[in-house]
């Protein structure tokens, strides 16, 4: 599975906004978070959901990943969410995890009928 980034990313005004609230040279902090929580949500196919767990467990990469987070919601790159946080508009730029999982049953269907089997894998 790939993750895309937008290329105005690195100057876009929320994440510029994300980084004010984080404090001086955060600007590659906020990038690299916000990269990392889209992989994993598609690694996992979430949906852009990331659990308060998960994004604790980003604190093997970065300090207090929460505040982190937090800053990414005040700038509209996240939402707040039931479990955790969204990332925002991940839908709009990335497949559903349903339209995946179709996808990976239909590419190994055809596969094992070229390969003569049963369309299980």
């Amino acid at each position: 599975m790939w993750s895309r980034l937008a290329d105005e990313l690195f100057d876009h005004p929320k994440v510029t906004e994300a980084a004010d609230q984080l404090g001086p040279h955060t600007h590659c902090l906020v990038i690299g978070f916000y990269s990392m929580a889209l992989m994993w949500s598609n690694r996992h196919l979430t949906d852009g959901v990331l659990s308060n767990a998960v994004v604790k467990s980003f604190s093997r990469y970065v300090i207090n990943p929460t505040s982190i987070a937090d800053a990414l919601v005040h700038a509209g790159l996240f939402d707040k969410h039931e479990s955790g946080y969204r990332i925002h508009d991940f839908r709009d730029y990335n497949p559903s995890a349903l339209d995946i999982k179709r996808k990976r049953r239909a590419d190994r269907e055809r596969k094992a009928a070229e390969r003569g089997g049963n369309g299980r894998a």
